[in-house]
């Protein structure tokens, strides 16, 4: 159903207060299949490119001076739904969690990532499941926010 029939059927139904509950109970499942399916799947174009990593907040606001505060960090997004991280930062995870054997590559998960509404990135981490963040821009710094409160500031990179 496109969008305008959808909202044809529902001004017929609120306006007329059709008696059928039928065709009310009809239309309220199609208003909550249509809603589901509208959040498009999509590339969000501003985020293709490369994003130095800057800081992180916790709930509170301060900032998180954890082992990989100030490492800078270079995440990117390529525009065919890639997400290629800075394989430093999986040295310094394996470093805190007290690995020390040699880092294999190949032991990298395929990232892929999509955003919903130009706002909610989704990222697919294969057979660790998919995470759905929100995120926003302030000029040309990426602002991440995390359902535990933190929030995480990227700095986009020029092009050589």
């Amino acid at each position: 159903m496109d969008q305008l029939s959808f909202y044809c059927a529902f001004e017929l139904i609120m306006n007329f207060q059709l008696i059928c509950p039928t065709m009310k109970y009809l239309f309220w499942i199609n208003l909550i299949i249509f809603t589901l399916t509208s959040q498009k799947a999509e590339l969000d174009s501003r985020l293709v490119g490369q994003w130095t990593m800057l800081f992180s907040l916790d709930s509170n606001g301060e900032v998180i001076k954890d082992e990989f505060y100030g490492k800078k960090y270079v995440e990117e997004f390529t525009n065919d739904g890639k997400l290629i991280l800075d394989p430093n930062f999986f040295i310094d995870d394996m470093k805190r969690h007290g690995e020390t054997i040699p880092m294999d590559y190949t032991l990298i998960p395929s990232i892929k990532w999509e955003t919903i509404n130009n706002n909610t990135l989704r990222v697919d981490l294969g057979e660790y499941g998919t995470r759905d963040n929100r995120y926003g821009f302030l000029g040309d710094t990426l602002i991440f926010g995390y359902s535990n409160g933190t929030t995480r500031y990227l700095l986009k990179r020029n092009k050589d």
